[in-house]
């Protein structure tokens, strides 16, 4: 069972790099792509639907 536990992990561990990068660059694409008064106006929206 040890290979089972080490493929889990190391696709466990790509699954996280792989969120993470797409999430930077989300964030790259929201901040440099857009203006930063449209970018705050998503941010305060976002903000009052979650919250």
């Amino acid at each position: 069972m040890p290979q089972m536990s080490s493929m889990y992990w190391l696709f466990l561990m790509f699954f996280f790099i792989s969120m993470l990068i797409l999430l930077m660059m989300f964030i790259y694409f929201v901040i440099y792509m857009k203006p930063n008064c449209h970018f705050n106006n998503l941010v305060e929206n976002k903000m009052n639907w979650l919250w």
